[in-house]
């Protein structure tokens, strides 16, 4: 299966950048950081991000500060998805440390 952009042949207006693909990273850790947007979800999205990136980056079409914008909003956005997972993995811990507790608690009296 080709590449869209590499059978285009021409530029054409709906053509990503890499400029607008480090935006959507960037709104997507925002979603992430705010939790309105599932961390599954997230990574999905990325991971779609990431191989249109290599697309563009595979034709140059991308300056450096452009390339070094992107590299940081994906850095940014997998670090919003890992701490929102330690956040839940720490949450859930508590909650089954708390449950134990009171098992023992019970089996007390």
């Amino acid at each position: 299966m080709s590449k869209k952009s590499e059978t285009s042949g021409k530029s054409g207006a709906n053509e990503s950048t890499a400029a607008t693909l480090a935006a959507l990273a960037k709104y997507i850790s925002e979603f992430v950081i705010n939790g309105t947007l599932d961390t599954r979800c997230a990574a999905k999205l990325v991971k779609r991000l990431r191989k249109e990136a290599e697309t563009i980056l595979e034709n140059g079409s991308a300056t450096k500060l452009a390339q070094k914008d992107l590299k940081k909003a994906f850095d940014t956005v997998d670090a919003a998805v890992q701490d929102h997972d330690a956040k839940l993995l720490v949450t859930a811990n508590a909650a089954l440390r708390t449950a134990d507790e009171g098992k023992k608690a019970e089996k007390s009296h």
